[in-house]
């Protein structure tokens, strides 16, 4: 199998998971939250709440003040928009995409794993530096 098969093939899968019913639920939701200010802005909100969380939680204990305020203040934006329906169906339709898409990677790498060296993330770095990694500059 050359190269390029393997590339036609990687285009038929993503193809397959564009034009499946999660995708079209997904383009579904996706349409009706741009009508729909107030649960975008929850979205937002809660972007910047989860990174301010995660930022916090990896440089103190989980039971310091500020990561409990944090956490407390991600629930609470996530309880309003659990009382928005479109926004549930939003989130639900992403899921679904986003799960489809991670069982490919899964099934690839776990088929993998036994016969080949595969790295699970991705590369850091330009490649430049020891081993083809080594470096940081997040180029």
């Amino acid at each position: 199998m050359t190269y390029e098969s393997v590339a036609e093939k990687t285009s038929e899968i993503a193809e397959s998971i564009a034009g499946s019913k999660a995708a079209r639920e997904y383009w579904k939701a996706r349409e009706k939250m741009e009508s729909h200010r107030r649960a975008q802005q929850l979205f937002e909100e809660l972007k910047l709440k989860t990174n301010s969380y995660m930022i916090l939680a990896q440089q103190l204990p989980e039971t310091h003040p500020k990561v409990m305020l944090a956490k407390l203040e991600m629930d609470e934006i996530e309880e309003q928009l659990r009382k928005i329906p479109v926004a549930i169906q939003y989130k639900e339709a992403q899921a679904d995409v986003n799960e489809m898409t991670q069982m490919v990677i899964s099934t690839l790498l776990v088929r993998l794993q036994d016969v080949l060296p595969v790295e699970r993330g991705p590369r850091q770095g330009c490649g430049q530096g020891h081993g083809g990694q080594g470096c940081d500059c997040q180029s």
